[in-house]
Protein backbone atom coordinates (compact mmCIF):
# COMPACT_ATOMS: atom_id res chain seq x y z
CA UNK A 1 0.00 0.00 0.00
CA UNK A 2 2.81 2.45 0.88
CA UNK A 3 4.59 1.57 -2.34
CA UNK A 4 1.45 2.35 -4.31
CA UNK A 5 1.17 5.79 -2.65
CA UNK A 6 4.81 6.52 -3.47
CA UNK A 7 4.22 5.66 -7.14
CA UNK A 8 1.18 7.93 -7.27
CA UNK A 9 3.08 10.81 -5.64
CA UNK A 10 5.99 10.59 -8.09
CA UNK A 11 4.17 12.11 -11.11
CA UNK A 12 2.90 14.97 -8.96
CA UNK A 13 6.42 15.65 -7.73
CA UNK A 14 7.86 15.53 -11.25
CA UNK A 15 5.07 17.87 -12.46
CA UNK A 16 5.82 20.34 -9.66
CA UNK A 17 9.52 20.13 -10.42
CA UNK A 18 8.83 20.76 -14.06
CA UNK A 19 6.71 23.79 -13.13
CA UNK A 20 9.47 25.19 -10.96
CA UNK A 21 11.97 24.84 -13.78
CA UNK A 22 9.68 26.61 -16.35
CA UNK A 23 8.79 29.63 -14.15
CA UNK A 24 11.93 31.76 -14.88
CA UNK A 25 11.45 31.23 -18.64
CA UNK A 26 7.79 32.37 -18.40
CA UNK A 27 8.82 35.53 -16.47
CA UNK A 28 11.30 36.52 -19.17
CA UNK A 29 8.65 36.02 -21.82
CA UNK A 30 6.29 38.42 -19.96
CA UNK A 31 8.75 41.34 -20.04
CA UNK A 32 7.35 43.70 -22.71
CA UNK A 33 9.42 44.78 -25.68
CA UNK A 34 9.29 48.49 -26.47
CA UNK A 35 10.94 51.06 -28.68
CA UNK A 36 12.82 53.95 -27.13
CA UNK A 37 15.01 56.91 -28.03
CA UNK A 38 18.04 58.32 -26.28
CA UNK A 39 17.73 62.09 -25.94
CA UNK A 40 20.67 64.39 -26.43
CA UNK A 41 21.02 68.20 -26.62
CA UNK A 42 20.54 69.90 -30.00
CA UNK A 43 20.18 73.46 -31.23
CA UNK A 44 16.67 73.61 -32.60
CA UNK A 45 15.07 76.45 -34.62
CA UNK A 46 11.89 77.41 -32.79
CA UNK A 47 8.58 77.70 -34.58
CA UNK A 48 6.61 80.27 -32.57
CA UNK A 49 3.28 80.89 -34.32
CA UNK A 50 0.46 83.28 -33.49
CA UNK A 51 -2.91 84.33 -34.84
CA UNK A 52 -2.61 87.79 -36.36
CA UNK A 53 -4.48 90.41 -38.35
CA UNK A 54 -3.26 92.81 -41.00
CA UNK A 55 -3.59 96.56 -40.75
CA UNK A 56 -2.61 99.42 -43.03
CA UNK A 57 0.56 101.16 -41.89
CA UNK A 58 -1.31 104.45 -42.27
CA UNK A 59 -5.05 104.98 -42.45
CA UNK A 60 -6.32 108.54 -42.78
CA UNK A 61 -9.87 109.83 -42.98
CA UNK A 62 -10.12 112.62 -45.57
CA UNK A 63 -12.50 115.29 -44.23
CA UNK A 64 -13.88 118.58 -45.51
CA UNK A 65 -12.32 121.55 -43.72
CA UNK A 66 -14.92 123.96 -45.11
CA UNK A 67 -18.60 123.55 -45.94
CA UNK A 68 -20.28 123.98 -49.29
CA UNK A 69 -21.43 122.17 -52.41
CA UNK A 70 -19.22 119.24 -53.43
CA UNK A 71 -18.60 120.00 -57.11
CA UNK A 72 -16.26 117.22 -58.25
CA UNK A 73 -14.46 114.01 -57.32
CA UNK A 74 -11.12 113.69 -59.11
CA UNK A 75 -10.07 110.11 -58.26
CA UNK A 76 -11.25 106.59 -59.00
CA UNK A 77 -12.52 104.76 -55.97
CA UNK A 78 -10.11 102.03 -54.92
CA UNK A 79 -7.25 103.53 -56.94
CA UNK A 80 -3.84 104.50 -55.64
CA UNK A 81 -3.26 108.21 -55.05
CA UNK A 82 -0.11 110.12 -54.19
CA UNK A 83 0.33 112.62 -51.41
CA UNK A 84 -0.91 116.02 -52.60
CA UNK A 85 -3.21 114.72 -55.35
CA UNK A 86 -6.47 116.68 -55.66
CA UNK A 87 -9.32 114.40 -54.57
CA UNK A 88 -12.35 116.72 -54.28
CA UNK A 89 -13.37 120.24 -55.26
CA UNK A 90 -15.82 122.23 -53.14
CA UNK A 91 -17.61 125.28 -54.58
CA UNK A 92 -15.05 128.09 -54.09
CA UNK A 93 -17.21 131.11 -55.02
CA UNK A 94 -18.41 132.03 -51.49
CA UNK A 95 -14.82 131.85 -50.28
CA UNK A 96 -13.55 134.00 -53.14
CA UNK A 97 -16.07 136.68 -52.12
CA UNK A 98 -15.00 136.41 -48.49
CA UNK A 99 -11.35 136.77 -49.51
CA UNK A 100 -12.12 139.87 -51.61
CA UNK A 101 -13.94 141.45 -48.68
CA UNK A 102 -11.04 140.74 -46.34
CA UNK A 103 -8.54 142.16 -48.83
CA UNK A 104 -10.63 145.33 -49.25
CA UNK A 105 -10.78 145.80 -45.49
CA UNK A 106 -7.03 145.31 -45.32
CA UNK A 107 -6.47 148.00 -47.97
CA UNK A 108 -8.79 150.37 -46.11
CA UNK A 109 -6.95 149.79 -42.86
CA UNK A 110 -3.60 150.38 -44.53
CA UNK A 111 -4.83 153.75 -45.87
CA UNK A 112 -6.13 154.74 -42.44
CA UNK A 113 -2.83 153.73 -40.88
CA UNK A 114 -0.89 155.84 -43.38
CA UNK A 115 -3.00 158.89 -42.47
CA UNK A 116 -2.56 158.18 -38.76
CA UNK A 117 1.22 157.94 -39.13
CA UNK A 118 1.31 161.33 -40.90
CA UNK A 119 -0.89 162.86 -38.23
CA UNK A 120 1.33 161.46 -35.49
CA UNK A 121 4.42 163.01 -37.06
CA UNK A 122 2.74 166.46 -37.25
CA UNK A 123 1.31 166.30 -33.72
CA UNK A 124 4.65 165.16 -32.29
CA UNK A 125 6.47 168.10 -33.93
CA UNK A 126 3.85 170.62 -32.82
CA UNK A 127 3.95 169.21 -29.28
CA UNK A 128 7.72 169.71 -29.15
CA UNK A 129 7.10 173.34 -30.23
CA UNK A 130 4.44 173.61 -27.48
CA UNK A 131 1.75 174.46 -30.02
CA UNK A 132 -0.60 171.51 -29.19
CA UNK A 133 -1.49 170.03 -25.85
CA UNK A 134 -0.29 166.74 -24.38
CA UNK A 135 -3.85 165.41 -24.74
CA UNK A 136 -3.77 165.91 -28.52
CA UNK A 137 -0.44 164.12 -28.73
CA UNK A 138 -1.75 161.16 -26.68
CA UNK A 139 -4.89 160.90 -28.82
CA UNK A 140 -2.84 160.83 -32.01
CA UNK A 141 -0.58 158.15 -30.57
CA UNK A 142 -3.54 156.01 -29.43
CA UNK A 143 -5.16 156.31 -32.86
CA UNK A 144 -1.92 155.19 -34.51
CA UNK A 145 -1.54 152.15 -32.24
CA UNK A 146 -5.20 151.18 -32.72
CA UNK A 147 -4.83 151.25 -36.49
CA UNK A 148 -1.62 149.21 -36.29
CA UNK A 149 -3.59 146.56 -34.38
CA UNK A 150 -6.45 146.82 -36.88
CA UNK A 151 -3.98 146.22 -39.69
CA UNK A 152 -2.81 142.98 -38.06
CA UNK A 153 -6.42 141.87 -37.59
CA UNK A 154 -7.26 142.69 -41.21
CA UNK A 155 -4.21 140.74 -42.39
CA UNK A 156 -5.27 137.75 -40.27
CA UNK A 157 -8.73 137.89 -41.81
CA UNK A 158 -7.19 137.85 -45.28
CA UNK A 159 -5.02 134.86 -44.33
CA UNK A 160 -8.06 133.04 -42.94
CA UNK A 161 -10.13 133.75 -46.03
CA UNK A 162 -7.28 132.57 -48.26
CA UNK A 163 -6.92 129.42 -46.20
CA UNK A 164 -10.64 128.65 -46.47
CA UNK A 165 -10.45 129.18 -50.22
CA UNK A 166 -7.51 126.78 -50.41
CA UNK A 167 -9.48 124.23 -48.40
CA UNK A 168 -12.09 124.05 -51.17
CA UNK A 169 -9.50 121.93 -52.98
CA UNK A 170 -9.23 118.70 -50.94
CA UNK A 171 -5.88 116.95 -51.43
CA UNK A 172 -4.56 113.56 -50.32
CA UNK A 173 -2.68 113.87 -46.99
CA UNK A 174 -0.81 110.59 -47.60
CA UNK A 175 -0.16 108.18 -50.45
CA UNK A 176 -2.27 105.04 -50.48
CA UNK A 177 -5.43 103.32 -51.67
CA UNK A 178 -8.70 105.21 -51.58
CA UNK A 179 -11.96 103.81 -50.28
CA UNK A 180 -15.45 104.42 -51.62
CA UNK A 181 -16.64 108.00 -51.45
CA UNK A 182 -19.04 108.72 -48.60
CA UNK A 183 -20.63 111.84 -50.13
CA UNK A 184 -21.65 112.10 -53.77
CA UNK A 185 -21.03 115.05 -56.07
CA UNK A 186 -23.59 117.85 -55.77
CA UNK A 187 -24.19 117.23 -52.07
CA UNK A 188 -24.09 120.01 -49.52
CA UNK A 189 -21.40 119.11 -47.01
CA UNK A 190 -20.54 120.57 -43.65
CA UNK A 191 -17.22 121.20 -41.99
CA UNK A 192 -15.55 117.95 -40.87
CA UNK A 193 -17.70 115.70 -43.12
CA UNK A 194 -15.73 112.55 -43.99
CA UNK A 195 -15.32 112.25 -47.75
CA UNK A 196 -13.20 109.10 -48.11
CA UNK A 197 -10.40 107.11 -46.45
CA UNK A 198 -6.85 106.54 -47.66
CA UNK A 199 -4.97 103.45 -46.51
CA UNK A 200 -1.25 102.92 -47.01
CA UNK A 201 -0.63 99.27 -47.88
CA UNK A 202 3.13 99.27 -48.44
CA UNK A 203 4.48 98.61 -45.91
CA UNK A 204 1.66 96.83 -44.08
CA UNK A 205 1.37 96.02 -40.38
CA UNK A 206 0.59 92.60 -38.92
CA UNK A 207 -0.71 92.85 -35.35
CA UNK A 208 -0.62 89.88 -32.95
CA UNK A 209 -0.65 89.15 -29.23
CA UNK A 210 1.42 86.80 -27.07
CA UNK A 211 0.49 85.57 -23.61
CA UNK A 212 2.20 86.97 -20.56
CA UNK A 213 3.24 83.49 -19.36
CA UNK A 214 4.79 82.59 -22.70
CA UNK A 215 6.75 85.82 -22.89
CA UNK A 216 7.94 85.41 -19.29
CA UNK A 217 9.13 81.88 -20.07
CA UNK A 218 10.91 82.99 -23.23
CA UNK A 219 12.50 85.90 -21.39
CA UNK A 220 13.76 83.57 -18.68
CA UNK A 221 15.32 81.28 -21.28
CA UNK A 222 16.96 84.25 -22.98
CA UNK A 223 18.50 85.27 -19.65
CA UNK A 224 19.81 81.73 -19.19
CA UNK A 225 21.30 81.76 -22.68
CA UNK A 226 19.03 78.94 -23.86
CA UNK A 227 17.48 81.04 -26.65
CA UNK A 228 19.51 83.07 -29.12
CA UNK A 229 18.60 85.29 -32.05
CA UNK A 230 20.64 84.50 -35.17
CA UNK A 231 19.32 87.46 -37.20
CA UNK A 232 21.46 90.22 -38.63
CA UNK A 233 21.72 93.65 -37.01
CA UNK A 234 19.24 96.27 -38.25
CA UNK A 235 19.79 99.98 -38.86
CA UNK A 236 19.30 100.82 -35.16
CA UNK A 237 22.17 98.54 -34.14
CA UNK A 238 19.87 95.91 -32.64
CA UNK A 239 19.30 92.41 -33.92
CA UNK A 240 16.25 91.99 -36.11
CA UNK A 241 13.43 89.74 -34.98
CA UNK A 242 12.22 88.38 -38.29
CA UNK A 243 8.70 87.17 -38.96
CA UNK A 244 6.83 85.30 -41.68
CA UNK A 245 3.14 85.15 -42.51
CA UNK A 246 0.95 82.36 -43.83
CA UNK A 247 -2.51 82.81 -45.25
CA UNK A 248 -5.35 80.80 -43.71
CA UNK A 249 -4.99 78.21 -46.48
CA UNK A 250 -1.38 77.59 -45.42
CA UNK A 251 0.29 79.44 -48.31
CA UNK A 252 3.45 81.29 -47.28
CA UNK A 253 3.58 85.03 -47.99
CA UNK A 254 6.85 85.58 -49.91
CA UNK A 255 8.12 88.66 -48.06
CA UNK A 256 9.90 88.60 -44.69
CA UNK A 257 8.86 91.10 -42.02
CA UNK A 258 10.40 92.45 -38.85
CA UNK A 259 9.02 92.96 -35.35
CA UNK A 260 9.29 96.72 -34.87
CA UNK A 261 6.97 97.48 -31.95
CA UNK A 262 6.14 95.87 -28.62
CA UNK A 263 3.42 97.44 -26.50
CA UNK A 264 4.86 98.71 -23.20
CA UNK A 265 2.00 97.31 -21.09
CA UNK A 266 0.04 94.06 -20.82
CA UNK A 267 -3.68 94.02 -21.47
CA UNK A 268 -5.21 93.38 -18.05
CA UNK A 269 -8.37 91.77 -19.46
CA UNK A 270 -6.60 89.18 -21.64
CA UNK A 271 -3.17 88.87 -20.04
CA UNK A 272 -1.50 89.34 -23.42
CA UNK A 273 1.03 91.72 -24.87
CA UNK A 274 0.43 93.27 -28.29
CA UNK A 275 3.23 93.21 -30.85
CA UNK A 276 3.53 94.50 -34.41
CA UNK A 277 5.46 93.27 -37.43
CA UNK A 278 6.03 95.37 -40.55
CA UNK A 279 6.06 93.65 -43.95
CA UNK A 280 6.88 94.96 -47.42
CA UNK A 281 3.72 94.73 -49.53
CA UNK A 282 4.66 95.95 -53.02
CA UNK A 283 2.13 93.75 -54.85
CA UNK A 284 -0.71 94.43 -52.36
CA UNK A 285 -1.07 90.70 -51.61
CA UNK A 286 -1.92 91.52 -48.02
CA UNK A 287 -5.08 93.55 -47.42
CA UNK A 288 -6.03 95.27 -44.15
CA UNK A 289 -8.36 93.16 -42.02
CA UNK A 290 -7.04 89.75 -43.15
CA UNK A 291 -6.60 87.00 -40.55
CA UNK A 292 -3.22 85.31 -40.97
CA UNK A 293 -0.76 83.13 -39.06
CA UNK A 294 2.49 84.84 -38.04
CA UNK A 295 5.61 82.91 -37.07
CA UNK A 296 8.83 84.27 -35.60
CA UNK A 297 12.08 83.32 -37.31
CA UNK A 298 15.80 83.18 -36.54
CA UNK A 299 15.20 82.03 -32.96
CA UNK A 300 17.20 79.01 -31.86
CA UNK A 301 16.67 76.95 -28.71
CA UNK A 302 20.11 75.87 -27.54
CA UNK A 303 20.80 72.44 -26.05
CA UNK A 304 17.19 71.32 -26.42
CA UNK A 305 16.06 67.81 -25.53
CA UNK A 306 13.28 66.65 -27.84
CA UNK A 307 10.90 63.69 -27.80
CA UNK A 308 8.17 62.58 -30.21
CA UNK A 309 4.65 63.71 -29.42
CA UNK A 310 3.50 60.16 -28.80
CA UNK A 311 6.05 59.79 -25.98
CA UNK A 312 4.37 62.48 -23.88
CA UNK A 313 1.25 61.49 -21.96
CA UNK A 314 -1.09 63.38 -19.68
CA UNK A 315 -1.81 62.29 -16.13
CA UNK A 316 -3.59 63.71 -13.12
CA UNK A 317 -0.50 65.72 -12.21
CA UNK A 318 0.34 66.87 -15.73
CA UNK A 319 2.55 65.66 -18.58
CA UNK A 320 4.90 62.71 -18.10
CA UNK A 321 7.05 60.25 -20.04
CA UNK A 322 8.23 56.72 -19.37
CA UNK A 323 11.99 56.58 -18.93
CA UNK A 324 14.05 53.40 -18.89
CA UNK A 325 16.67 53.16 -16.18
CA UNK A 326 20.11 51.56 -16.72
CA UNK A 327 18.64 48.47 -15.03
CA UNK A 328 15.87 48.38 -17.69
CA UNK A 329 13.23 49.44 -15.17
CA UNK A 330 10.39 51.73 -16.28
CA UNK A 331 10.17 55.09 -14.50
CA UNK A 332 7.38 57.64 -14.77
CA UNK A 333 8.95 61.10 -15.06
CA UNK A 334 7.01 64.37 -14.89
CA UNK A 335 8.09 66.75 -17.66
CA UNK A 336 7.43 70.31 -18.70
CA UNK A 337 7.14 70.75 -22.43
CA UNK A 338 7.87 73.97 -24.29
CA UNK A 339 7.65 74.78 -27.96
CA UNK A 340 7.34 72.30 -30.81
CA UNK A 341 9.91 71.70 -33.50
CA UNK A 342 9.15 72.04 -37.20
CA UNK A 343 8.61 68.26 -37.45
CA UNK A 344 6.18 68.22 -34.51
CA UNK A 345 8.44 67.00 -31.68
CA UNK A 346 8.11 68.38 -28.18
CA UNK A 347 10.99 70.30 -26.61
CA UNK A 348 11.26 69.19 -22.99
CA UNK A 349 12.25 72.14 -20.80
CA UNK A 350 12.20 70.32 -17.46
CA UNK A 351 12.33 66.69 -16.31
CA UNK A 352 14.89 65.02 -18.58
CA UNK A 353 18.66 65.12 -18.91
CA UNK A 354 21.03 64.29 -21.71
CA UNK A 355 21.40 60.53 -22.26
CA UNK A 356 18.00 59.57 -20.84
CA UNK A 357 16.18 56.74 -22.65
CA UNK A 358 12.53 57.59 -23.29
CA UNK A 359 10.02 54.98 -24.39
CA UNK A 360 8.25 56.02 -27.59
CA UNK A 361 6.36 52.87 -28.68
CA UNK A 362 4.65 50.18 -26.64
CA UNK A 363 3.58 52.58 -23.91
CA UNK A 364 0.39 50.66 -23.17
CA UNK A 365 2.40 47.53 -22.32
CA UNK A 366 4.55 49.03 -19.58
CA UNK A 367 3.99 50.29 -16.07
CA UNK A 368 6.15 52.26 -13.70
CA UNK A 369 8.45 50.09 -11.59
CA UNK A 370 8.27 47.11 -13.94
CA UNK A 371 11.05 45.91 -16.27
CA UNK A 372 11.02 46.35 -20.05
CA UNK A 373 13.20 45.36 -22.98
CA UNK A 374 13.89 48.31 -25.27
CA UNK A 375 15.17 48.71 -28.78
CA UNK A 376 16.96 52.04 -28.45
CA UNK A 377 17.19 54.34 -31.44
CA UNK A 378 20.28 56.50 -31.52
CA UNK A 379 18.96 59.29 -33.74
CA UNK A 380 21.35 61.59 -35.57
CA UNK A 381 20.73 65.35 -35.45
CA UNK A 382 18.28 66.57 -38.06
CA UNK A 383 19.42 68.83 -40.87
CA UNK A 384 17.55 71.75 -39.36
CA UNK A 385 19.30 71.22 -36.05
CA UNK A 386 22.68 71.13 -37.80
CA UNK A 387 21.84 74.37 -39.57
CA UNK A 388 20.87 75.93 -36.27
CA UNK A 389 24.14 74.76 -34.77
CA UNK A 390 25.98 76.46 -37.61
CA UNK A 391 24.03 79.71 -37.12
CA UNK A 392 24.74 79.78 -33.39
CA UNK A 393 28.45 79.19 -33.94
CA UNK A 394 28.62 81.99 -36.48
Amino acid sequence: MKKTLRLLALPAFLLALSGCQDEPEQTVQNIPSVEAIRVYPQNIPLNLEYSARTQGSKETAVRARVGGILLKRNYTEGAKVNEGDVLFEIDPEPYKVALAQAQAKLSQTKAQLTAAESQWKRISKLFEERIVSEKSRDEAKANLEALEASLKLAQAEVDSAQLNLDYTTVTAPIAGITSMETVSEGSLIAVNNQLTTITQLDPIYVIFSASENELFKLGSMVEKGLIVNTSAVNSTGRKKLNAQVRYNNGTLYPETGEIDFINPSIDETTGTLKLRATFPNPDKKLIPGQFVRLSLGNIVRKDALTVPQEAVMQGAKGAFVYRLSPQNMVESVAVETGAQTADGRWIVDEGLKAGDVVITNGLMKVRSGAPAQATIKEAAPAAAAEAAESDVQQ
